[in-house]
Parts: structure tokens; sequence; C-alpha cells
């Protein structure tokens, strides 16, 4: 099979994936108790809204409830880090990026905000970039399952289908264990 071919086998095949991807962050967001969510009861319970909005195939919605959180509480690292992803799921990457930033200079340390930036990085023809931004995030992330798929997705595109493959066994084997 030719290189062009596989491109379009695994377009469709990649843009699933990535919306299972977001999909599984929002849904963990919905676990979170609010306390985790955010520190005001108000921007916590806004968070939770968003996320089950996003659930609930209410995209816009779920935007414009994270940027309520956010403005509820301007230091909300995990609300600035879930509207990433919703614009991310929407295709504003560059938006995305300035979210996931923003979640990052609050909580230097919230890895899937890593993650988010290699996912938007990927989607927007920067397989390099998006290879040192995952890279960055399984250095500091103890559940790394979600990075090693978003890292298999960038070799993949890279056409490196043999690390592709290592890392989503290695994403498969670490959800296994629980470190999702």
């Amino acid at each position: 099979m030719k290189r062009k071919d596989k491109e379009q086998v695994y377009e469709p095949v990649k843009d699933a994936l990535l919306c299972l991807y977001v999909l599984f962050a929002c849904i963990s967001y919905l676990c979170m108790p609010v306390a985790v969510c955010a520190e005001e009861d108000r921007a916590g319970a806004l968070c939770k809204e968003a996320a089950a909005l996003f659930e609930q195939g209410s995209t816009d919605k779920a935007i414009a409830v994270a940027k309520e959180a956010i403005a509820a509480d301007p230091g909300n690292a995990v609300a600035y880090d879930q509207l990433g992803y919703f614009l991310l799921e929407k295709g504003q990457l560059d938006d995305s990026l300035t979210a996931f930033r923003a979640a990052l200079k609050i909580n230097p340390g919230l890895r899937t905000s890593k993650t988010g930036i290699g996912l938007a990085l990927l989607k927007k023809g920067d397989p390099k970039g998006a290879e040192a931004e995952l890279t960055g995030a399984l250095a500091m992330n103890p559940y790394p399952s979600m990075t090693h798929y978003a890292l298999g997705l960038v070799y993949e595109s890279l056409g490196d289908y043999e690390k592709s493959v290592i890392q989503f066994k290695e994403g498969i084997r670490t959800f296994k264990s629980g470190k999702k």
C-alpha cells in the first residue's frame, strides 16, 4: 500500500480517535469532585456543566459555559484545559493552544494541557512540535495512556508505523493497568 493510500485509510481513524480522546477527557471531568474541578463552587459547578454539555454533543454551549467558569475563577487551570479540548474539537486550533497555554501558566504540571497542545499541533500539521510536547507530557505523566495514544498518532502521521504501534500498545497496556 502506497503512503497516500495509507493516509486516506488512516485519516478518518485519526479523527475518530481524537474525538474519543476529547470525550474521554470530558468524562474524566464529570467523574471529578467539584472541589477538584475548581477552587470556587460556582466555577466548579460550571466545569461540570460544561463537561455534561459536551458529552451531550452541545460543544458550542460547553464552550460558553467553560468561558463562564473562567470568568468566575480566572485562576482555574482546569477550566482553561477544558476549554482547550472543546475548542480543539471545533477545529479552533489557535484558540485551543491559547487556552492550553493559559492552563499551563497557572499550573505547569497539568499534563492534560501538554497533551492537548500536542494534539493541536498535530492537527495543525506540526508533528515534530507535537512529538516534543507529547514526549514532555509523558515525562510528567503518571497516567500516560492517552498521551501514548496521542504520540502514536504523531508517529503514524510521520509514517513511522513501528513507533506508532509501540505507542498504541503501551497506551493500551497502561490503560489496562489503571493508569488512564
